[in-house]
């Protein structure tokens, strides 16, 4: 790969990493395990190891067959924060985006009316983060990521929010269809911002979502960038098979196969299929692995001090990224990125608050599509405008006992947890016990609806949890997991 290349995307990755991957910035990575049994792992997670452990990584060739190679998992020295003074708040996002003249809806037609705008505190700054599926010739691609990013400066944090592709909206001006096609309609209209201004528009009159910018980057720009890095490594918890045309010779094709949970590395081509599989699974499970190879990606950063330079980065960012991002903007964000710690990263997604259904199209096919639902509208105003969801209440901190066997599964319980708002305060590396998997209430009276909670996310039946008090418990909960375990939660 060429310097000029290389350099695109390490710029690129900057740039992904200030914005759209705020998401997982920390003052600190994996640490060297110090002196005695316990070390700070992932999210300032302590991890305390009662017996040494260590197992065969999977690992993928270029062929896509993967292979067990015994490699440690990856461990990565602490880096120091670079400092960096924080320029004022953006002049730009100080006033509150407001509809464009001429969007309203409320028709005797079936047009809905707007739903009012989330009353966002001030200083919130909200980004559509978007993927394209624009292939090599062609101008214009489909959003078929989008993630809504609000920002929080002055705690900091970042709630990530992904928004189903199949979403099934009024676009206006256009009419009813898939939220992924707004970004191709606008542009091919000339619209007012182009795509992203009908995108914009559209989230804000379905869904009452403001956003003040966005950043757009196609499957393409990721493949370089995650070549250009050596690749990516990620918990795969579920297995996947699927064949895809080779991007570079149409005519023949590829098989991706992840035969069993484990830890993968992946190069470029093979994370774009990761990312982009669809046949044998959801698209909320296609958004959960996205996510998963941007945390590999931040693994793959090793040096410190890159938010520093994001001036002389700027042209390359520019050659790479489509944005209506300013400089100014830029470097705003990347002293928020300094500040951020992972703990501080909310994730959440709309795909199970949605009611799945098939519409029919005048041309007489179907489309699986989701519909908004007032659960939905719930869901939104909790999440972007209540307590972070590991905050929302103090039984949300659980602790993780790893007795299954395997090294990986601890870490894969921790992801389960973020996903479902709970915060794992402490993961211990136990020797299997023949136990199940199980949860376990330390006191005496739990809540029921975390007990209820927990159990959904790890799919266990009632009887599997236990309440064992114990006096001075450091989380209300425990998490053990045993040699049934199964981190395939979909």
């Amino acid at each position: 790969m060429s310097i000029r290349w290389l350099g695109r995307a390490l710029a690129l990755i900057g740039f992904m990493m200030i914005i759209q991957s705020l998401i997982w910035m920390s003052h600190a990575m994996w640490t060297n395990r110090p002196p005695g049994n316990s070390e700070h792992g992932l999210n300032g997670l302590e991890r305390s190891a009662s017996t040494p452990s260590s197992g065969p990584t999977p690992t993928l060739p270029p062929t896509g067959t993967p292979t067990s190679t015994p490699t440690p998992a990856p461990t990565f020295t602490p880096i120091p924060p670079p400092s960096m003074p924080t320029p004022a708040f953006p002049a730009r996002w100080a006033v509150t985006p407001t509809p464009r003249p001429g969007v309203s809806g409320g028709s005797l037609d079936g047009i809905p009316e707007p739903r009012p705008p989330l009353a966002f505190p001030p200083r919130r700054v909200n980004l559509l983060l978007l993927g394209s599926d624009r292939r090599p010739g062609e101008r214009i691609g489909r959003t078929d990521t989008i993630i809504f990013a609000s920002i929080d400066p002055d705690e900091p944090s970042v709630r990530l929010l992904s928004i189903p592709r199949d979403l099934w909206t009024y676009i206006p001006g256009w009419g009813f269809n898939k939220t992924n096609t707004a970004y191709v309609y606008g542009e091919l209209a000339r619209y007012p911002g182009g795509g992203y201004g009908l995108l914009q528009d559209t989230l804000r009159y379905n869904l009452g979502l403001t956003a003040h910018g966005y950043a757009l980057v196609d499957f393409e720009g990721m493949r370089t960038i995650i070549d250009a890095l050596g690749g990516v490594d990620v918990n795969v918890r579920c297995p996947l098979y699927d064949v895809f045309p080779d991007p570079d010779n149409p005519a023949i094709t590829d098989t991706l196969a992840l035969p069993a949970p484990g830890r993968y590395h992946l190069d470029g081509q093979q994370a774009l299929w990761y990312m982009r599989s669809r046949h044998s699974t959801s698209d909320f499970d296609r958004s959960r692995r996205q996510q998963q190879v941007l945390e590999g990606l931040l693994d793959r950063l090793k040096e410190g001090g890159w938010l520093l330079r994001v001036p002389s980065l700027w042209s390359g960012i520019r050659q790479t990224v489509q944005t209506d991002l300013g400089l100014e903007e830029v470097l705003w964000l990347a002293s928020i990125g300094v500040r951020l710690d992972r703990s501080r990263i909310a994730r959440g997604w709309l795909h199970p608050v949605l009611a799945p259904s098939t519409i029919s199209t005048t041309a007489g096919s179907e489309l699986f599509v989701y519909l908004p639902t007032e659960q939905a509208y719930s869901y939104l105003e909790r999440f972007l405008l209540g307590p972070l969801p590991a905050e929302a209440s103090p039984i949300a901190r659980v602790e993780v006992i790893n007795a299954s066997g395997n090294p990986f599964y601890g870490e894969m319980a921790v992801e389960i947890l973020r996903e479902a708002g709970f915060q794992a305060v402490r993961m211990v590396e136990a020797a299997p016990d023949g136990q199940p998997t199980r949860v376990i209430a330390m006191g005496s009276a739990g809540s029921s609806t975390a007990a209820s909670a927990l159990l959904r996310a790890f799919r266990l039946p009632r009887s599997r949890l236990e309440v064992s008090p114990e006096p001075g418990a450091e989380a209300p909960y425990r998490i053990w997991l045993g040699a049934d375990f199964n981190p395939c939660v979909r």
